[in-house]
């Protein structure tokens, strides 16, 4: 039944496919199509092809045609959309959505898949790892400006990458202006706009000779809050025997304020490159890590430092690519983490304890990871290029840190060291993780790229695991690609996952295992000329031991499996000479092994981004989004997760003389009611998103 359906939509996506180049052909005429011309245009592919040293093209004149489904940004393009923050470009990408936990640590969703988890999609910040370990996901980096961002390619799917980091439901690859590629840029910028928010940053490039330097980072603050609640307590869950803190659950203003600064560096000499990357994120407390309404000052902090130093040298038909780096990143509460007036049972549940002014808590853990990796590229044989090498890291914690009031007895903001007797992490984590990999990408003919391989990891906390992928890619003519794939690939679990201890909201489970998928994929692509196109792409996902915690126990379990299978479309055209639409619509749906339905996923997500040039030097433009109702999971009573429609507009001024731009903003212009499902057994309602906001950016180039 599913493969019909599957053949059923490619065939329906094809017939579509031929009537848009019907239609477009009324306006032009096709390129020449002899046997030749495809022979010398397929040879500067697969040249091309060579430069996808990342998640896919170092350019973005050739994405048509690389083995994967993939959907290239441009940095500009998005200024003036009005998009300001990576976060915000993310949400256009045909297929994603938006999740976010009681910390406010929001992650994409690619294709419905376990939106209640992390690091099922990998961000790459100029090739480097952005993903933390203890939650493995990047939510700092979404507020990102998208005045530092040269180009955002999504993949999505797995097995996309060859350089030993799992790209699960798919992987975001963020390129800054440190590529080389084009002149130097050199600009500052601001906005101000809603909840206080200020931001300020600049990019900075030059070259000389063998030597390249580029330099960019960023502050951001805001005083956001939203309303929120009733929190857990609702629930039931902090109830215990006879006792009832369920009058004691809190409605209000929840701590969503953001500080961050950000500071990146790169330089290149010769077959070197020296990469460095920090941010120091700081976030309110949100909706409180136990699921009960914090403070107004409470907050966490998660700051991430990267490093890496790599070095890329071709000899003859061998090219060698060498990198060695490491990372920290840490995870600090601080905050109240019970309300005034519970009773709770004490630290050996023998008797219990009323906690007039509330239970506060410091909790830090901090994580470094390690990593050497070698891949070595030969181009000897013909109509091939053969890739194979490893990846050696070590992940740890070096320091965890536990203070809270007095778990025996009420001693208010006075704090007790728990650090060594009831740690909140397992001090002595620890994961050791060596992968494989073997990639051929071959020319069959003049129309056929082949791209197979397979990467084998071996962790010291699970199995051996094997994680193939194949992929053909066919060029029938100049407009028309069609693409089938098959990939395998996983997800190791998170030190939250793992190694939460001593804490009821979440309990970690060593034993659990990594998440699994097994993607299959067709697309057709047709392309109208070198920058319009329309893509459809139907996918079936097969998900083994997706890992959650909705249990009233809050433990983390291998708990269910998921097949997951739809389509998505996506077009970007022009309509008029002076303008650029670009539109997308996905569907999604599938069942876990109970047969129950997908759940807290949007089933429909559609969105149209407008740009209209006025003049050289004025434009509009306007984003809408449509997302529609989420489910629950089996045995939540509550109702669904409401659809929403938003509206964005933006007008942009360019003034070319003196290089400088004024952009003008609304986000959410209809004032549309926008929540993100909340877990089970956590708050009663949704997490609120924004209202209305406005912003006002200026950006000077040099």
């Amino acid at each position: 039944m599913k493969i019909t359906f599957v053949v059923a939509l490619l065939l329906f996506f094809n017939d579509a496919v031929l009537l848009a180049e019907d239609a477009k052909s009324t306006q032009q005429e096709l390129l020449p199509t002899n046997s030749s011309h495809l022979s010398s245009v397929t040879q500067q592919i697969n040249q091309d092809l060579e430069r996808f040293t990342q998640t896919a093209t170092e350019t973005k004149v050739n994405e048509p045609y690389q083995p994967y489904i993939i959907t290239v940004l441009n940095g500009k393009d998005l200024e003036k959309f009005g998009i300001s923050t990576l976060g915000e470009a993310l949400e256009l990408i045909p297929g994603v959505d938006i999740a976010t936990d009681l910390s406010d640590v929001k992650t994409p969703v690619f294709r419905g898949s376990n939106p209640f988890a992390f690091g099922q999609v990998k961000l790459l910040i100029d090739g480097m790892l952005a993903n933390d370990a203890y939650v493995d996901g990047f939510a700092g980096y979404l507020y990102m400006p998208i005045e530092i961002v040269k180009r955002i390619e999504v993949v999505r799917g797995p097995g996309s990458r060859t350089d030993g980091i799992n790209a699960y439901a798919g992987s975001i690859q963020v390129i800054t202006y440190a590529e080389e590629i084009g002149e130097p840029v050199n600009r500052i910028f601001a906005n101000t706009g809603s909840y206080d928010q200020v931001v300020g940053g600049f990019v900075s490039s030059f070259t000389e000779g063998k030597f390249h330097f580029h330099a960019d980072g960023y502050y951001h603050k805001d005083n956001k809050t939203l309303h929120a609640g009733p929190d857990t307590a609702a629930t039931g869950i902090y109830n215990f025997g006879p006792i009832d803190n369920t009058p004691l659950a809190q409605t209000g203003e929840a701590p969503l304020q953001t500080t961050t600064y950000a500071l990146g560096l790169q330089l290149d000499y010769d077959a070197f490159t020296f990469k460095a990357r920090g941010t120091k994120f700081t976030h309110g407390s949100a909706y409180g890590i136990n699921g009960l309404l914090p403070q107004e000052d409470d907050s966490i902090k998660m700051p991430a430092y990267l490093l890496e130093l790599g070095w890329d040298e071709r000899f003859g038909n061998l090219e060698a690519i060498v990198k060695i780096g490491t990372k920290y990143d840490s995870f600090r509460s601080d905050a109240r983490l019970i309300t005034p007036g519970f009773t709770l049972p004490n630290s050996d549940n023998t008797g219990v304890v009323t906690y007039t002014d509330g239970f506060f808590g410091i909790h830090e853990a901090d994580q470094r990871t390690f990593y050497q990796s070698t891949y070595l590229k030969y181009y000897g044989i013909d109509d091939h290029q053969i890739t194979v090498g490893y990846r050696l890291s070590r992940e740890e914690t070096y320091n965890v840190v536990t203070k809270t009031t007095d778990r025996d007895s009420d001693s208010g903001t006075n704090l007790v060291d728990y650090s060594q007797t009831r740690p909140f992490s397992e001090p002595d984590a620890r994961r050791d993780i060596a992968m494989f990999s073997l990639q051929d990408q071959m020319e069959i003919g003049a129309k056929i790229g082949l791209l197979y391989g397979i990467n084998i990891e071996k962790t010291s906390l699970s199995e051996i695991q094997y994680d193939p992928r194949i992929s053909l890619v066919y060029q029938s003519d100049m407009q028309r690609i069609y693409k089938a794939i098959y990939s395998r690939s996983h997800r190791n679990p998170s030190w939250q996952e793992l190694f939460t201890i001593n804490n009821s909201a979440r309990v970690g489970n060593p034993a659990l295992k990594p998440e699994t998928v097994d993607a299959f994929e067709l697309a057709v692509i047709q392309k109208f000329d070198s920058s319009s196109y329309l893509q459809a792409d139907v996918f079936y996902l097969i998900n083994k031991d997706q890992i959650d915690k909705n249990n009233a126990q809050h433990l983390y379990l291998n708990n269910h499996n998921t097949n997951i299978y739809g389509l998505e479309l996506e077009l970007s055209t022009q309509i008029l000479p002076q303008d650029r639409l670009y539109a997308s619509y996905s569907y999604v749906d599938g069942f876990d092994d109970q047969n129950y339905p997908l759940a807290n996923v949007a089933h429909h997500l559609a969105k149209v981004s407008y740009l209209y040039n006025f003049t050289s030097q004025l434009s509009a433009g306007t984003v809408l989004k449509y997302v529609s109702s989420k489910s629950r999971t089996e045995g939540d009573l509550r109702s669904d997760t409401p659809s929403y429609i938003t509206a964005d507009f933006s007008a942009r001024y360019h003034n070319i003389p003196h290089r400088y731009d004024i952009t003008f903003s609304v986000k959410n212009l209809a004032d549309a009611y926008v929540v993100y499902p909340s877990e089970p057994n956590t708050y009663v309602n949704d997490y609120p998103q924004d209202d209305r906001t406005f912003l006002l950016s200026l950006s000077k180039e040099f």
